[in-house]
């Protein structure tokens, strides 16, 4: 694994397959990469692609505190993400539940069954490599759009994080 590394390079398990794992090598160190993964106006500029963005970031950082990303909102229906954490071990570990939510005006809710995240932020040299793990996704098809999902995430998060010339 290389600082250079390429966005496709990040996911590490075959598409479909359980579990989805995903890697890369940040030019950060672990405490600059757990705060993209921790605070809103941060996750809000990596976690979709920039054409869409997100409509809104809400994280209650603590064991049992909720967090949920809105990725589209209008006057009929809400599509976001959302869980619970689990565990946090700043600037180490997460984990956290997961589910992928459509609530419709009327306030009934389509969601995926919960899923489960653990990241762990590890040290290395300049740099921070972090090892993505999403599991209990329950079908193959859902498994390719979270890996390919978390690839493209992790592409922009390195974006984020690379240090800045000048």
């Amino acid at each position: 694994m290389t600082v250079q590394q390429q966005p496709q390079a990040f996911l590490k398990s075959k598409p479909g397959q359980e579990p989805v794992l995903v890697e890369g090598l940040f030019r950060a160190d672990p405490g600059r990469v757990f705060r993209a993964f921790t605070e809103p106006n941060e996750v809000r500029c990596w976690f979709v692609p920039k054409s869409g963005g997100l409509v809104s970031a809400e994280i209650d950082l603590q064991v049992g505190g909720r967090w949920c990303f809105v990725i589209e909102k209008t006057a009929e229906k809400q599509i976001h993400f959302e869980g619970e954490y689990l565990a946090i071990e700043a600037p180490n570990r997460l984990e956290f539940s997961w589910r992928h939510v459509q609530e419709y005006a009327d306030g009934t809710r389509e969601a995926t069954d919960t899923s489960r995240v653990s990241v762990t932020f590890t040290e290395v040299g300049k740099a921070t490599e972090v090892k993505l793990r999403h599991e209990a996704i329950k079908t193959e098809d859902a498994r390719r759009g979270v890996g390919g999902g978390w690839n493209g995430c992790f592409g922009r998060l390195a974006d984020l994080v690379a240090p800045r010339n000048g």
